[in-house]
């Protein structure tokens, strides 16, 4: 009784080994992330940090794929300090074993500049989305579309900073790379023209009001 009852329990344990690869378990992982589930996500995310690392060592390229996922699903579950701190850990990992132009350095960049721009960071926003863009434009050259995507990504970080100037520049330059990529009904074209006609209505009463302050004067 004493050997079947271990045998069944041998056999329980198994079938609870998760036998999938980190690969699958961080794919997994965002898919339950894009879905909302943050605490299952987070479970996968971890099993998958714990083999990769087991699997390719702590500094592997790699490991940076499950911090960026991690940091994704703390997101999600409003811990913004673990989602920062994962994000950063990708970064150095990256920075460390890749390229200063290599492009999951500038996906990492956007992903921090996203975040940044979202905490009203815009400094640290700024930054980060600026060295972005000069790795997009290193890799894919200055009329690719996630160049034009890069530059309002720009131009939104000017906004917020009330730079309504540069702003408009950024966003001008990203419609004459989205719109004959894209087309013209295309709902991030469509987006930009947006953003831009928004600019303009803040833009030109500020440009005009001097001037009608002149003509008031001179009236009197």
């Amino acid at each position: 009784m004493k050997i079947c009852a271990l045998i069944i329990l041998l056999f329980f344990l198994g079938s609870c080994t998760d036998d999938r690869d980190w690969v699958t378990l961080q794919k997994e992982a965002a898919k339950f992330a894009e879905e909302g589930n943050f605490e299952e996500a987070a479970t996968l995310a971890q099993k998958s940090l714990a083999q990769a690392k087991s699997a390719l060592g702590p500094s592997h390229e790699d490991i940076a794929h499950v911090h960026n996922t991690l940091a994704m699903i703390a997101y999600g579950k409003k811990d913004y300090t673990q989602a920062e701190a994962h994000h950063l850990l990708a970064l150095s990992i990256q920075e460390q074993m890749l390229d200063e132009n290599d492009l999951e350095i500038g996906r990492t960049l956007t992903y921090l500049g996203d975040f940044f721009l979202i905490q009203r960071s815009l400094k640290k926003a700024l930054d980060m989305h600026e060295r972005a863009h000069k790795v997009l434009v290193a890799n894919m050259g200055e009329k690719h579309p996630d160049v034009g995507r890069s530059l309002n990504n720009l131009a939104r970080i000017y906004s917020a900073q009330n730079r309504l100037r540069e702003a408009a520049d950024y966003h001008t330059q990203s419609l004459a790379i989205l719109e004959p990529a894209l087309g013209s009904d295309h709902p991030e074209v469509e987006m930009v023209v947006d953003n831009l006609t928004a600019l303009y209505s803040d833009i030109v009463p500020q440009n005009r009001s001097p001037e009608i302050t002149e003509k008031n004067l001179q009236n009197k």
